[in-house]
């Protein structure tokens, strides 16, 4: 069993990322749009584990109060994943963000995956998984094509790949200013 902590993205900023899906897919390439379950959407990854402690949930609560955050949509970036590609987009890490992934560390503590733990993540966004060799340049040229731009992350959201569901977390009500700032 997996489950992820990740942020998700206002209506305009999913619009975005959704669109660049739909090119691709419109274009025969792999694409995350031909994944149609209702979980899937344009989503950063803060922390994937086996499991998040019961114990953590009223920590997340604190978490979600910190958004929304602004992060800036950056350039392509290329992951090697069963002798394909992935083809994402870098979101670039600026203090809010690095302090927001540390805090979920925090709360969460051990037992994260390697690719998401401080100082080894590389926040992204996925368009495409599963692109060839020889797609590889489509890909690139028409995912490439975007420029980058500023997303605005809206909600904390986790998702359990077992079940197949995804839920957002809730900030907590009548949270104090220094409370935010954990």
């Amino acid at each position: 069993m997996v489950q992820a902590l990740d942020v998700t993205f206002d209506r305009p900023s999913e619009a975005r990322v959704r669109a660049a899906w739909e090119e691709l897919r419109d274009a025969g390439l792999p694409s995350l749009a031909r994944h149609t379950a209702p979980s899937n959407r344009p989503h950063l990854t803060l922390d994937s584990r086996d499991a998040v402690p019961a114990a953590a949930e009223a920590g997340l609560a604190v978490v979600a109060a910190r958004l929304p955050l602004e992060v800036r949509i950056g350039s392509l970036v290329l992951f090697r994943a069963r002798q394909r590609w992935v083809v994402a987009r870098h979101v670039v890490v600026d203090r809010p963000l690095l302090e927001l992934h540390e805090h979920v560390h925090a709360v969460l503590g051990p037992g994260g995956s390697p690719l998401t733990l401080p100082g080894q993540w590389v926040p992204h966004l996925t368009l495409a998984r599963g692109v060839t060799d020889d797609d590889l340049p489509r890909a690139l040229a028409l995912a490439g094509a975007a420029p980058p731009f500023t997303a605005t992350a809206l909600r904390l959201r986790r998702w359990d790949d077992e079940a197949g569901e995804a839920w957002d977390v809730h900030a907590v009500e009548g949270q104090t200013p220094s409370e935010r700032s954990l």
